[in-house]
Formats: C-alpha cells, structure tokens, sequence
C-alpha cells in the first residue's frame, strides 16, 4: 500500500446519550393530510367562484329579457323583431324562464307556451292541469333561489301596474358545475386513499427491507473478524510451544477482539448523534485499508490497493467509528465488483475548506438504471446480498457528518467510482 503516512492510534470518542430520531413516516402522512385539505380547499374556492361568476351573467340574461319586455309594453312600438332576438338569446343560454301574468299564473297556452315558458321542457304525457302544476312547482323553486324580476308600466295617471312576473332558475350547465365538487372531492378522496394506501405497503417493505439487511449485515461485520479468529486459534494451537509465535497471534487475536468491539460500538450509535471529532483522515483510510487487506483471503495478490493524497495529514471532524464503517462498505463493496484481477484506488485530496475521499475500482461498473437503485435499502447485485450497507453507509455521510456520497462515475466495463464529499467545518 502507498501512502505519505500511516498511524495505527485508535481514539475512542465517549459515547454521548441522545434522543433517538423519531421515524419520517408519520411526517410524511401527516404532510400528505395537509397537503390534501389545502387541495380541496382551493378546488371549492375556486369552484364557488366560477359558480358566482356564471350566476351573475344568467342573472344578466333574465335582466335582459325583463328589461325588453318592459321597453316593449311602455314604449307600444309594435315591432316583435328586438324583443324575438332578445327571447332567442335566452333561449340559447339555457337559463330557464318562466313569465307569469299580473296574477302570478303561467301560461299553458300552446301557441305561446315556448314564448313564456323559455328552457322548461313540454311534458306531452301530462294533461294541461298537471303542467300547470308543474310549472308552478317550478316557478317555487325559481324564487327560492332568485327573486322574480316585476314587469310594471305607467299608466295615464303615473301609477305603475304589474303586468308580469319574470322567474328564473339555474342552467343545467350551472348546476353540473355546481355538483362538480363532490365529484372532485370523491375523486380526491380515492386517490389520497390510493396514495396513503402505496405509501403505507411501500413503509413497510421498506422497513422488512431494512430488518432484513440488518440482521445480515450484522453477520456480514461480525464475519471478518470471526473468520479470524477462528484461524488464529487453530494457528494457536499449531504454534502453542513457540513463545514468539504465541505473542504474535495473541496480539492479532486482540485487534480482532478490539474489531468485535468496534462493531458493537458502530450499531449502538444508529439513530443517534454521533460525537464528532477532528481525525486525520489520511490515517483513518490508510488503518481501514491495511486492516482489510490482511484479512479478506479473497484479494491476495489478484486486487492491488494503493492510496493517494495530496497531503500526509488532512483533518476533518467525523466520528471515526461509523466513518470506518463507510470506507469498510465502500471497499468491500469494489472487491466484490472485481470478478478476478483488478486494483482499488482510494484518493485523497483537500482543496480550501473541502475534502474528497475517491473508492475507485476496476470492476464490472454498473449501468444508468443500477446507479439510480443502488442506494435504495434491500437492493443488491450479489445473489447472497444483504443491500444495505451502501444505504447506511450514504445515511451517515450525509446525515451525521453534514457531507455527500455519491456515485462520481461508472460505466459497464469501466469500474467505479465513489465519492466521499466533507466540508470542513
């Protein structure tokens, strides 16, 4: 391994008791509630406006017909032509009318039925009282909701004299879009319900997902150090009449014990604040690196490891249990992307206030479509993958340590990179 400067210290930060982080999913549905009443809200706002505007101008439509029939009894101009435009404009509208005389009654007269009685339908199948009735019911219903318009004239003396009642109701276009809302708002309440429903299956195999790569990669960190010390103790006993032999082992028995340890520690501070401390960042990869090297029989000579950095001491606040973890992930995750022969290359450099850590590899690389997934709890590419490690790997650079991790290039066939992105604070 190349490096300007290796160190072996291990400091152990106190552990501090913090809150443990409450889950995103009640947030999230609660973010989703809101979100779903302020869309209903404004779709009735909205709504009630577009129902005001349209019963202001089929009011205008009765004011028009009210103010010719008017014009046409006091003005005694015998021409129709004016008052028929007017009459078939209200017809065309849609808005129904019904003209009553000075009595309030309307008419059912067949040859002027359609001429006071505009957008009501003709029941052929009633008699003549039930149309009236009908029409009357009608003509109720109108005034519950507009006032009828009075038709007056003066006569000779100046009094006025009603002659006519104008009533008038709703389109069947106004009161569609009148219904409109409840339509939306079951609509709405469909789709929220689907959404809350994706949302709540998606939560919970997301959370199997992560109790299943817990527990495996549980056994994935506790692997390395085990396999170890099952062939320290076999060596042991081979070597167990040789002093020397027995001091060395005795003493990669205890790195490994001290490794045990450091895992317990790793998965006691998930969901915690970690407590940060300036480390040297160049000796936390170089000590990672040199301890995987010496224990993964798979790499030997087929994977070379070399580091690089543009300075031996770089310095930056990270909590060095859970940022071992990082690299650890990182590194595993490029031997196990090198089929046979290849070469891992990790790169350090600070520029100003800003440092990168680069896990290049030489392996199989992954598409556009990999890329996109390969964050996401329970996915793998390995058959026997737990899926996991590069998620939590992502939280607690991106969470604990305020930085971002990321994939700065790949390709199949190309190898990858991985970037490690630290602000100085």
């Amino acid at each position: 391994m190349e490096t300007g400067e290796r160190t072996s210290h291990t400091q152990t930060p106190v552990l501090k008791t913090s809150a443990i982080k409450l889950p995103r999913s009640a947030n999230i549905k609660l973010a989703l509630l809101v979100s779903s009443v302020l869309v209903v809200i404004g779709i009735l706002i909205y709504n009630n406006g577009l129902v005001r505007e349209l019963k202001v101008r089929e009011q205008r439509v009765a004011l028009l017909l009210a103010s010719a029939l008017r014009y046409f009894q006091n003005s005694g101009d015998v021409d129709l032509t004016l008052y028929q435009q007017v009459v078939d404009y209200a017809r065309n509208s849609g808005v129904p009318i019904i003209v009553t005389d000075r009595d309030n009654e309307p008419s059912f007269n067949l040859n002027t039925y359609k001429q006071f009685n505009i957008n009501i339908p003709f029941d052929t199948t009633l008699s003549k009282h039930e149309q009236l009735a009908y029409l009357k019911k009608e003509i109720k219903r109108m005034d519950g909701s507009h006032p009828p318009e009075r038709i007056t004239y003066k006569d000779s003396s100046g009094a006025e004299i009603v002659t006519n009642y104008i009533h008038y109701g709703d389109s069947a276009i106004l009161a569609e879009i009148a219904r409109m809302p409840f339509i939306q708002l079951l609509l709405a309440a469909v789709v929220i319900a689907i959404g809350y429903l994706s949302f709540s299956y998606l939560k919970k195999s997301e959370q199997s997902n992560i109790w299943v790569g817990m527990s495996r990669e549980t056994a994935h960190q506790l692997g390395t150090p085990l396999s170890s010390l099952l062939g320290w103790t076999e060596m042991l006993g081979l070597g167990a009449n040789d002093p020397v032999e027995v001091n060395k082992i005795a003493g990669e028995i205890g790195k490994d014990v001290e490794r045990l340890n450091r895992i317990a520690t790793r998965f006691s501070k998930i969901g915690s604040k970690p407590d940060l401390r300036e480390q040297n960042i160049v000796a936390v990869v170089s000590g990672v690196m040199g301890y995987l090297e010496d224990r993964m029989p798979r790499l030997g000579n087929a994977i070379a490891f070399s580091l690089e950095t543009n300075h031996d001491e770089i310095l930056a606040s990270i909590n060095r249990e859970l940022f071992e973890w990082v690299l650890e992930n990182l590194i595993k995750n490029a031997t196990e992307a090198i089929e046979s022969q290849g070469s891992i290359l990790v790169k350090i450099e600070q520029k100003h206030d800003v440092v990168t850590i680069d896990v290049t590899d030489s392996g199989k690389g992954m598409d556009a479509r990999r890329r996109k997934e390969v964050f996401r709890p329970g996915f793998s590419t390995k058959s026997r993958g737990w899926g996991l490690g590069l998620t939590l790997a992502k939280r607690i650079v991106e969470e604990y340590h305020h930085g971002k991790l990321f994939i700065k290039d790949s390709a199949p066939g190309k190898g990858t990179t991985f970037r490690i992105r630290l602000v100085k604070a």
